[in-house]
């Protein structure tokens, strides 16, 4: 039987769970990334987790910023309470010894420390210094693999900390027992921090770039959702049929939507796709909840728009029916929403779902090739909850063509069990709402057009 190797917890349950249990004992780490990155904010985060926690750890540095102004900084933070770790996280400046004895000395200073204080965690903030300092590469890697044997001797978890961004065949990180990169991307203006684990030995990672935060509570790690969701096989297509709140579509459908299916409904602006979310989220009971996620639409409005229709929204919220809620498109990190979302239907049990404005995740993606994952991911998950869900997309121009374009449709269109299109046709100087469904898998479904209208009872269809 294979020994489980001890972890040492980040504190950060998403960065464990991205290094599969946490940091190593006996383990070095280079944590590497630009000015500005996180990684003092990270290692201080670690630090004070593992202290707090009981752990007695030495933070090392050899930077020029003195502690007091680093402390100030942390001070914000809510992870960091210096009557919290007192005693138990020390600071110490490595500056002085490396300047007057030299790489051999700070090693030395190293050892010394860790074992005086008792460290279970050992923090070197400022590798590169010691990079600038070394006479040769050689006598640099010698002093990184004196402080890995060091820390493999002494089962203490020693993270090293360098802005240097250096060739990933560099031997310094062939010696270390894992490598975490922090980086900032940039894409048309904007900025976004994300984490990528290069190395790590003695456990498996959740691989690839995955975006965090740092906000006045620490940073917080959103694993990439199509990694970590949506792998379990889809379930077997469910007899039962869920109604569309909309009774003659239910009619056109035969009955309604598959439970547990997921369905695309497009069309331009003023055509009544939030009404006809809503009109879908309140069919929900107490008995099986619903959840309306809106990007674009406040709840205030949404409130009004379904009081115009006769849909009590307060009162549905009262007897948790509905669980209505709205996220701000700008800039979120789709990741972070995609995790609320999943941990928001399970925690309501919600077996509705209306995500009004699908292009709310669509353009905070950043890459546009992770469009089809990310969503095959969520449609995944949605359907092993059994939750039967209901995305409206944006349609561009007037929707007047027989075959609209629309915000990513072309996409969309398989990653959906049921395509509905909302269009306006022009006829005797009028336009006329027109619906169609486009795509109901495995069964007869009603394929005409049919027109419709908005009044107080919502989408009423023509017949």
């Amino acid at each position: 039987m294979t020994p489980t190797l001890k972890r040492l917890s980040t504190g950060i349950t998403n960065l464990d769970r991205v290094l599969g249990g946490g940091l190593l004992y006996g383990g070095a780490y280079i944590v590497q990334g630009p000015p500005g990155a996180g990684k003092t904010v990270l290692a201080n985060q670690i630090a004070s987790h593992h202290a707090r926690e009981g752990g007695k750890v030495v933070y090392l540095t050899l930077l020029s910023e003195g502690h007091d102004r680093m402390m100030a900084h942390l001070s914000s933070m809510a992870f960091f309470n210096p009557e919290d770790v007192a005693g138990k996280l020390t600071y110490i400046s490595g500056y002085p010894v490396l300047e007057q004895e030299g790489l051999a000395g700070l090693a030395r200073l190293v050892r010394q420390e860790a074992a005086r204080h008792k460290a279970e965690l050992l923090i070197l903030d400022g590798l590169f210094v010691i990079e600038e300092t070394a006479d040769s590469q050689h006598a640099f890697r010698r002093v990184v693999h004196e402080l890995q044997s060091a820390a493999h001797l002494a089962q203490h978890t020693l993270l090293l900390l360098t802005n240097a961004r250096r060739d990933p065949g560099s031997p310094e990180y062939t010696m270390v027992d894992g490598w975490i990169e922090l980086a900032d991307v940039r894409d048309q203006g904007r900025a976004v921090r994300e984490l990528e684990v290069h190395k790590f030995r003695g456990g498996a990672t959740i691989r690839g770039r995955h975006r965090f935060r740092i906000s006045d509570t620490g940073i917080e790690v959103y694993p990439r959702l199509e990694a970590v969701a949506g792998h379990q096989p889809s379930p077997a297509p469910q007899s039962a049929l869920v109604s569309s709140g909309i009774p003659k579509l239910d009619a056109m459908l035969r009955g309604g939507v598959a439970a547990a299916s997921t369905s695309l409904l497009v069309g331009p602006s003023g055509t009544g796709k939030t009404m006809a979310g809503l009109q879908f989220a309140g069919a929900s009971t107490a008995a099986a909840p619903g959840l309306f996620l809106g990007f674009y639409e406040s709840p205030a409005r949404l409130v009004h728009k379904a009081r115009g229709i006769g849909m009590d929204v307060p009162a549905l919220e009262a007897a948790g029916a509905l669980h209505l809620h709205w996220r701000s498109p700008s800039e979120m990190l789709v990741d972070e929403v995609a995790d609320w979302l999943l941990c928001e239907l399970r925690r309501t049990g919600s077996r509705r779902l209306v995500i009004d404005g699908i292009a709310g995740f669509q353009q905070n993606l950043i890459w546009n090739e992770r469009s089809g994952r990310f969503l095959t991911a969520l449609g995944n998950e949605l359907r092993a909850l059994g939750v039967t869900a209901l995305y409206t997309s944006a349609m561009t121009g007037e929707g007047q063509s027989p075959s609209p374009t629309s915000q990513g449709v072309a996409e969309l269109s398989p990653l959906v069990d049921n395509l509905f299109t909302m269009r306006l046709i022009e006829r005797n100087e009028t336009l006329h709402k027109v619906f169609a469904i486009i795509k109901v898998p495995d069964r007869e479904f009603d394929s005409r057009l049919t027109t419709y209208t908005i009044g107080p009872g919502g989408l009423a269809l023509a017949g």
